[in-house]
């Protein structure tokens, strides 16, 4: 399975909290909070990768 990410929102790596705000997993600092109004931030590691994904179930 391949995921060609547009958004965060899509990203594997973006988890979502209860309060709505997501933050990202493979940044360094960890877990640095992501803002709503970027679709992907300019500081994202994986901006110019695309992200596979593979599915061994």
């Amino acid at each position: 399975m391949v995921i060609v990410v547009k958004s965060c929102a899509e990203c594997p790596f973006c988890t979502k909290l209860e309060n709505g705000t997501q933050k990202c997993n493979v940044t360094f600092p960890p877990y640095r909070v992501i803002s709503t109004e970027d679709k992907v931030p300019v500081w994202c590691p994986l901006k110019k990768e695309q992200i596979i994904v593979r599915n061994f179930s």
